[in-house]
């Protein structure tokens, strides 16, 4: 029986207003009561996952910005990656339409070329919110991540221009469809999962993940079972046709799956 319980936020364990369900917060502390560990991993930013966190009321170690940050269950930083400066120094030249927004996550802060209400619906039980600044001007050390918003057909030719010049160097995958994320080359949620289960002493074996997006793809297939949500993005059922679907985030799916399966 698994041991250890990884679910990505968004689209995955919250529900379609960005919040954890009732439900939701009985059935993560079932678990902790049963001696299971619950690990939350998403690309939100750690201040705001923090927010998260509190809601639920229950220890849980963080993985934030897709594997760029690791909080313990104390809410200390135990693990960190960032975009080399210069790489980072060149995304922010780089000429974006007006129809793409760009966000940085530096260390503890969030970073915008433009306001966009919108995003700050996803943060209903945080505070956390953007500095609207001269992205190119600012001090490129402590990086996490970029992520731009807008029209998918425009940010499948930003990561085309992204991937041309940094393959090697940067990790460009969709969150959602209108969310493309830009992380270096060594971040993923699989790899800081394994940095935590390697501090806990588990294993991958003794793993079962939840996920709904292409962020999600190297956590999925790394554990011994990897779930898609039913709500999952179509890329993410393509790219894991093999994989088992269940329910969706709005009728607690991830919640269900525990309840039914691993409890």
């Amino acid at each position: 029986m698994y041991k250890v319980i990884v679910s990505d936020l968004d689209g995955t364990l919250l529900t379609p207003a960005h919040i954890v369900s009732e439900q939701t917060k009985i059935t993560i502390h079932k678990l902790l009561k049963q001696g299971k560990k619950f690990i939350i991993a998403t690309g939100r930013h750690h201040v705001d996952v923090e927010a998260i966190r509190k809601t639920i009321d229950a220890e849980i170690y963080l993985i934030t910005s897709n594997g760029a940050r690791v909080h313990n269950h104390k809410g200390e930083l135990i693990y960190s990656k960032n975009i080399a400066t210069d790489i980072a120094q060149m995304i922010t030249e780089i000429n974006l339409p007006e129809t793409i927004q760009a966000n940085i996550f530096r260390d503890d802060e969030w970073f915008v070329n433009t306001p966009n209400p919108e995003v700050l619906n996803f943060s209903q039980d945080s505070t956390f919110s953007y500095q609207v600044v001269d992205l190119e001007a600012l001090d490129k050390a402590g990086i996490a991540k970029f992520f731009f918003c807008g029209p998918h057909k425009d940010l499948v030719a930003l990561a085309a221009q992204i991937n041309a010049q940094y393959s090697t160097q940067l990790n460009v995958s969709f969150s959602l469809p209108e969310c493309l994320e830009v992380m270096d080359i060594n971040v993923n949620k699989a790899q800081a999962l394994a940095e935590v289960l390697r501090i806990k002493g588990f294993t991958m074996a003794e793993t079962v993940a939840f996920g709904d997006g292409m962020n999600d793809v190297e956590m999925l297939q790394a554990v011994d079972k990897g779930l898609v949500m039913g709500n999952a993005s179509t890329m993410l059922k393509a790219t894991l046709p093999d994989f088992e679907i269940i329910g969706d985030s709005a009728d607690d799916g991830v919640a269900q799956y525990i309840e039914k399966y691993i409890l």
